[in-house]
């Protein structure tokens, strides 16, 4: 982690931030939160991201302490300080005090955004297995990047003991949510297929983007509930997470998958990344409405 942090208007030695003992951010869970991935020494897609943002913490009830152009000015003024070229950011809003162990009256939220390098990637095929936890579909929160996301933490502690690189949930109707920490998406014939919301999946910034470039490619994506079982059948199987991009599957347990028949996948990955190099996220599609690959 860089050592200059933004917090609340100001930046600031991370050392020296503080955050309210009674700060319901810290007492319950209280927050959302999202990664954006440093790419050219700009943040990639910001604009979705402040979209997800304002929605989660619309339905967490959380105040936003920043417009969308203060978000944006402050994730570049962290960038900047922090001269990163490649990296990630990582932007918290944490609910303020609240409740009985209120101090005194603070501010509604606090927000946080700090940068690191990017974390070291495993340049093998991704080995998933079904996680041994459920998603509960219809909860309250359910599909909020929310900072209380620890099942998703054990969850993927408990694949990786396993020598598994994630693991896939479900939810209580045996229906594929996504993995631990990453969306998923499988192709049968010449169709695309991912979990959608109503199954409790948290809806990736990297899926949304894959799904539009699927739709330039004319590729047909399908949204819908599925049963595990659709893995089994399926000829290629990728992941996708801001840190992860778009990351083939080469097994799903003792399923092994051909990476050389993951020609969907490989398209996709190659039009994401040329989407990288062409700029910085949505506009690249608005305005390109022949095709990424023209």
């Amino acid at each position: 982690m860089d050592p200059t942090i933004f917090h609340n208007g100001e930046l600031k030695d991370a050392r020296s931030v503080g955050i309210s003992p009674a700060s319901a951010g810290l007492l319950y869970g209280w927050g959302v939160f999202s990664t954006l991935r440093i790419y050219d020494g700009h943040a990639f897609a910001a604009d979705y991201h402040w979209e997800r943002l304002e929605r989660n913490a619309e339905k967490m009830r959380l105040a936003l302490p920043v417009s969308r152009e203060q978000f944006e000015s402050a994730v570049g003024s962290v960038i900047s300080a922090s001269s990163r070229r490649k990296g990630r950011v990582r932007v918290t809003i944490l609910s303020g005090e609240r409740g009985a162990w209120r101090i005194g009256k603070g501010s509604a939220s606090d927000i946080l955004i700090f940068s690191a390098a990017e974390p070291q990637q495993s340049q093998k095929d991704v080995a998933i297995t079904i996680s041994p936890y459920r998603i509960l579909s219809s909860g309250m929160l359910t599909g909020v990047k929310q900072t209380a996301m620890v099942e998703h933490a054990i969850a993927y502690d408990e694949a990786r003991s396993r020598g598994f690189d994630e693991g896939i949930m479900l939810n209580e109707r045996g229906e594929i949510v996504g993995a631990t920490a990453a969306n998923i998406f499988w192709v049968e014939g010449d169709e695309l297929f991912t979990p959608s919301p109503a199954t409790g999946c948290v809806p990736g910034i990297t899926r949304r983007l894959v799904c539009e470039l699927a739709v330039k490619w004319n590729l047909h994506v399908v949204e819908g509930s599925f049963q595990v079982s659709r893995l089994l059948s399926a000829r290629e199987v990728f992941l996708t997470s801001t840190m992860r991009e778009i990351g083939i599957v080469g097994s799903f347990d003792a399923k092994e998958y051909d990476s050389r028949e993951a020609r969907i996948t490989g398209l996709l990955s190659r039009q994401f990344r040329e989407q990288i190099r062409r700029g910085k996220g949505r506009e690249v599609l608005s305005n390109n409405p022949e095709g990424i690959g023209d």
